[in-house]
């Protein structure tokens, strides 16, 4: 019984104990266009976290994020194949958008909206909310990837 009771535990190094991340925690963990603020995601908000828990998961997994299901989160936290796969595929895909939405700024000089234009092309079916808040994170890595340069 004391083993479950008395797990040694520790600030979350993901919000540095504060239960939420913030932009500077985003950037400190380089995920500046995959993250948003909010409920941390590696301590479930808590601030704290066993301090064996980072030996399961990369403190920067970028699949491990606040809108992930309860049972996705303990796959990923147990270990399961699967579970890294999708996780793998999931930063895969964030990186090829950001790379195409540089690609189509740089080269082919497309606005923010013309770019969230040419995405939403086969998707008609996205809210106002929706198609607004694409066209906000595309002028995000837009400004992020001028301020690279």
């Amino acid at each position: 019984m004391k083993k479950i009771f008395n797990k040694k535990k520790m600030d979350c190094p993901r919000c540095l104990g504060k239960g939420n991340v913030d932009w500077e925690d985003i950037k400190r963990l380089n995920k500046e266009l995959k993250w948003r603020p909010g409920k941390c995601a590696y301590c479930n908000g808590k601030g704290k976290i066993n301090e064996n828990f980072e030996s399961k998961v990369a403190v920067d997994t970028t699949y491990l994020t606040s809108d992930l299901n309860k049972d996705e989160r303990n796959r990923i936290i147990s270990g399961d194949e699967q579970a890294i796969l999708r996780g793998i595929l999931f930063e895969k895909k964030a990186d090829d958008f950001i790379n195409q939405v540089e690609f189509l700024k740089s080269k082919g000089n497309l606005s923010a909206k013309e770019i969230a234009e040419f995405y939403l092309i086969p998707e008609n079916e996205m809210s106002s909310d929706e198609k607004e808040e694409l066209e906000d994170y595309i002028k995000r890595i837009i400004e992020f990837k001028n301020n690279k340069s």
